[in-house]
């Protein structure tokens, strides 16, 4: 099976430090979350060693989704990877990256991912999740 690799970018425009600080715990995740809705079942601190444990829904549809936080560079990078994901994904792991460029932040994604769909049908799903928490993510900020 091949690893599909899919990028996306947001620039936000605050600084690096409160842009972190927000990723620094899923209970964000949540928020900027649309869909599939997301709910908690864990310790949601963005810290090294940590595995996240989330509940996705698709209407009644409910799946678990455990990720294990791999590594964390603070203001630069974390990466999470799935342990427990929901079918059809095989496998995920998501490098979150932090770059200041003067007054903003660049937030970059990516993921390696696994599945049986093809690309046809992951890159629109992916980039539609993406956008809508990019867009959540800067109306956050511009209520700062």
């Amino acid at each position: 099976m091949d690893t599909y690799i899919f990028t996306y970018e947001t620039t936000v425009d605050a600084p690096i430090e409160e842009v972190w600080s927000f990723f620094h715990t899923a209970e964000n995740l949540v928020k900027i979350t649309s869909f599939p809705t997301i709910t908690l079942h864990s310790d949601p601190e963005t810290r090294e060693g940590n595995t996240i444990r989330m509940k996705m829904g698709l209407g009644p549809v409910k799946a678990d989704w455990h990720s294990y936080i791999q590594e964390v560079k603070p203001h630069e990078y974390f990466v999470d990877v799935g342990v427990k994901l929901p079918y059809p994904l095989k496998s995920w792991r998501h490098t979150h990256s932090f770059v200041k460029r003067e007054d903003s932040t660049v937030m970059k994604d990516l993921v390696e991912i696994q599945s049986p769909l093809p690309t046809s049908i992951l890159r629109p799903a992916l980039h539609g999740m993406f956008r809508g928490r990019a867009d959540a993510v800067r109306r956050h900020f511009n209520r700062l």
